[in-house]
């Protein structure tokens, strides 16, 4: 009836309007879900049957306004529907390597403060050493790997008042587990610079010059990562 299609019309432009409005194809498929009565006479009078199917036709409306509402919100980004942006699950934190706070008992004691996450080629943080008459360096953190059964950790020399690191050289700290901790320091010096962190620690260990025997005890607490 046109009065049906009139309803059709408002519906329609009621959706029309403003940001939420849908493809011609969801809202018709809606307004195909919507039940419809037949119109039959009755023995109601005529002003009471007009009255009726008015109030369904706005029953109606509204049921398909709502409808539309509910599939289209489905629509909407982030909605978790057709559309919805997926849900990104955040990188795992490095897990820790080694970090403390300790002195190294030899050569004077070198206070030492270490941080390091990561492995293999990927280590970040940072280690300071400082000697109360020597100076001190710190090395950006980039590497590790277990040789002999102790853990190397090293990386580049990013400052320095100690002659024996300077800036830009590489350097190291060689950790036993244990109790206690052991420790010592190696690093190039004035000899050419490795290619890289790793070929650093093969060009150290080459050298066949660190030992557990010449490892010294640490004072303070070192904790190890997995």
């Amino acid at each position: 009836m046109s009065t049906d299609r009139q309803t059709t019309r408002i519906v329609r432009s009621w959706l029309e309007e403003g940001v939420t409005a849908l493809p011609d194809r969801v809202l018709d498929t809606v307004l195909d879900q919507v039940p419809a009565t037949p119109q039959r006479r009755s023995w109601w009078p005529s002003w009471r049957s007009n009255s009726m199917n008015t109030y369904a036709k706005l029953i109606a409306a509204a049921a398909a306004v709502v409808l539309v509402a509910v599939v289209g919100y489905q629509f909407l980004p982030g909605s978790g529907g057709v559309g919805g942006q997926p849900t990104i699950t955040p990188s795992p934190s490095p897990a820790m390597l080694a970090r403390g706070t300790f002195k190294a008992q030899f050569g004077g004691g070198y206070n030492v403060d270490l941080n390091a996450t990561g492995g293999a080629s990927s280590v970040t943080g940072s280690m300071i050493v400082s000697h109360q008459t020597n100076g001190g360096y710190t090395v950006d953190l980039e590497c590790t790997r277990i040789i002999g059964g102790l853990l190397w950790i090293g990386g580049d020399v990013t400052q320095s008042t100690y002659s024996e690191t300077p800036t830009g050289t590489r350097a190291a700290i060689v950790l036993e587990r244990g109790s206690p901790v052991k420790a010592i320091f190696v690093w190039q010096g004035s000899a050419p610079r490795s290619a890289s962190c790793q070929a650093f620690f093969d060009d150290m260990a080459a050298l066949d010059e660190i030992s557990e025997a010449g490892l010294g005890p640490v004072e303070g607490t070192v904790e190890f990562g997995p």
